[in-house]
């Protein structure tokens, strides 16, 4: 052990920041991956690990066999914590150290430490399988468990059975490390402490309403402000439209000496850019849950958390990825209180209740459960594996029949290549970079063809929203029912009808008053917006046109028709529709505009309960083919 602490150069050489509790275990982390190839590092917030272990890394030599990749879950981290990690090395951004995300990339061929996101590692180890670039993977925030990142670290394992060099690491406050030693049976541990700054928690003594969120957030902030007392504000919201309505509330306070400033995965560069540096005012940084982890930023000394946050769950039952505002379980609350004690003692400000936040979730459950398993073998594919003929092992395994029926959803959806099925066609490699389910990316993709891709995805980001958009209120069920039958211009599909709500919606300015008036939820309708623009954005990017050209009725439904191959139901008798390739039946339920039509894609299910208890399966969604 003495030998390995006197081969790290100090951090007063040139390399990483002797203040941060990670080099108290240092030696420990370096010894245990010069004699193995594999460690868990549990390091609580604040310790350093995310900016000091790529420069102990790289101090002990392990540069020198190949680059050290930092893979994080966010744009926005992996592009931060680089430029952190240059300055601290005293070298440009871009030479030794660098990043890349996708759509922005500071490399050069003298990059040692490269930044990036689990899809960039994606795509690199789809085309290097053995990682023979590499020296060390460290996977940063592991305890999130997103897709892209259980999948990288299996194929990292694989590539390590065949033979390669590359070690992993996995990083994070907050990993189960029995569930990792029962995956990796005899994989190292290491602990680290934390930044020792207090944070004093105060927990909201009421429900707060989520309508009331914004202003109940600018409302403290406002009282902070009033005491004089020094530090930044750090306020989490769960979407850009939160964001928006929050910062609307504080410009209605004309706080003075403040800077408000947003933070999310779209802003520019610059802008982005702005919340790290110095303010002579107090700066309040409403951000999206990109701040939860990874970053620092130095000065905050006051954290607001919502305690929601925008995210995907799979519901079964409907068969459908929805996508919407989640309450966060309490491993993300602890990450945004750490935020408050990274550089001084800080106070944190949650507007749930205690009752609130012990009822929640301990842990954020693993993205692989809450999505459909059709759109994890898209993924695996699009790395070039095969969950059939060249299994990987994730952390999280589901059983053959639900591969095998997965691998049948793809196959209908035109996803696999005919001649190999174990590889992806040209259409599936496109979907799978759209980042929805693969029934919605068919869906858009073919619908571009057509000429209604945008309209397409304005569908997708429908069935995929959390609030229902055409509410019936209590008592008022008649009234709400009477407006809505006003946007109802297809008798064949009630996809189109809900559409043509959104058309509405747009041509009147998304105005909150006209959604009061006509029964439209203006939560939903700021959802589907935000989702909607997010896939136009992701086909745009791969070159397909997402513009729509007044596409006929006709048209749409042969574009919804692309992402329901295997969902086709005949009438049978007294409105029970039976789909004859599964059996399953089912009624179509009374709110569809569809009248006994012979053949029906079921768009969406629900599962009801009759007065005698019996339950029921209902097509609640459907849309006519001929």
């Amino acid at each position: 052990m003495a030998e390995a602490e006197s081969a790290i150069p100090p951090p007063e050489a040139g390399i990483g920041n002797p203040d941060l509790p990670i080099w108290q275990v240092m030696p420990q982390v370096m010894e245990t991956l010069k004699n193995g190839n594999r460690l868990s590092l549990i390091s609580e917030t604040g310790s350093g690990k995310s900016t000091q272990v790529p420069q102990a890394l790289y101090a002990e030599g392990f540069a020198d066999k190949g680059k050290i990749f930092v893979v994080e879950n966010r744009v926005d981290v992996a592009a931060e914590v680089a430029r952190r990690v240059a300055r601290e090395m005293h070298v440009p951004l871009g030479s030794k150290v660098g990043y890349v995300t996708g759509p922005e990339s500071r490399i050069s061929d003298d990059s040692r430490i490269v930044f990036m996101t689990s899809g960039v590692f994606k795509n690199i180890i789809r085309n290097d399988p053995s990682l023979s670039q590499a020296s060390v993977v460290l996977f940063d925030e592991f305890d999130e468990r997103y897709l892209l990142s259980d999948i990288g670290l299996a194929l990292t394992e694989k590539s390590q059975g065949k033979g390669g060099d590359a070690k992993f690491v996995l990083m994070s406050a907050t990993l189960n490390a029995a569930k990792i030693s029962e995956h990796f049976p005899g994989i190292p541990l290491i602990e680290a402490a934390g930044r020792p700054y207090p944070v004093d928690v105060h927990f909201s003594d009421r429900s707060v309403r989520e309508d009331e969120i914004p202003r109940e957030a600018a409302r403290i902030v406002a009282a902070i402000h009033e005491t004089d007392s020094p530090g930044d504000v750090l306020i989490f919201m769960p979407g850009k439209s939160e964001i928006s309505r929050t910062i609307s509330e504080l410009k209605n306070l004309n706080l003075k000496g403040v800077s408000v400033m947003p933070l999310h995965a779209e802003l520019p560069l610059a802008e982005r850019a702005r919340v790290f540096e110095p303010s002579p005012e107090r700066k309040i940084i409403i951000s999206t849950n990109v701040a939860e982890r990874g970053l620092t930023i130095d000065g905050v000394r006051y954290v607001v958390d919502s305690g929601q946050v925008r995210m995907q769950e799979y519901d079964s039952e409907r068969d459908i990825a929805i996508l919407g505002t989640m309450p966060c379980a309490r491993d993300s609350m602890l990450q945004r209180q750490g935020r408050a004690g990274r550089t001084a003692p800080g106070e944190y400000y949650s507007l749930i209740t205690r009752q609130e936040y012990e009822s929640r979730p301990t842990e954020t459950r693993p993205e692989i459960l809450r999505s459909p398993l059709r759109s994890v073998l898209l993924q695996i594919k699009a790395m070039g594996y095969s969950a059939e003929h060249d299994p990987i092992r994730l952390m999280d395994m589901p059983g053959k029949d639900q591969w095998k029926a997965a691998h049948q959803q793809l196959r209908l959806l035109g996803a696999l290549n005919p001649d190999d099925e174990a590889k992806l066609s040209p259409f599936g490699e496109d979907m799978s970079e759209l980042g929805c389910d693969p029934r919605d990316a068919a869906m858009i993709l073919q619908g571009s063809f057509l000429g209604c891709g945008r309209d397409m995805a304005v569908i997708a980001a429908i069935r995929s929203a959390n609030r229902k958009l055409l509410p019936t209120p209590a008592g008022e069920r008649d009234a709400a029912e009477r407006q809505h039958r006003k946007f109802f211009v297809s008798d064949t599909s009630d996809l189109i009808n809900h559409l043509n709500v959104y058309r509405q919606a747009e041509i009147n300015g998304f105005d909150s008053n006209w959604c009061r008036e006509n029964f439209v939820s203006f939560p939903a309708l700021r959802e589907i917006r935000q989702a909607a623009g997010d896939l136009m954005r992701n086909a745009g990017d791969l070159g397909y046109d997402m513009e729509s050209r007044d596409a006929g009725e006709q048209t749409l439904r042969q574009a919804i028709a692309t992402g329901f191959p295997d969902r086709v139901f005949h009438y049978m008798v007294g409105g029970w529709y039976q789909n004859l390739e599964t059996g399953q039946r089912a009624k179509l339920g009374r709110d569809s505009v569809i009248s006994r039509a012979q053949r029906i894609i079921a768009n969406d299910f629900i599962r009801i309960t009759t007065k005698e208890g019996e339950e029921l399966p209902l097509i609640s969604a459907a849309t006519v083919i001929t």
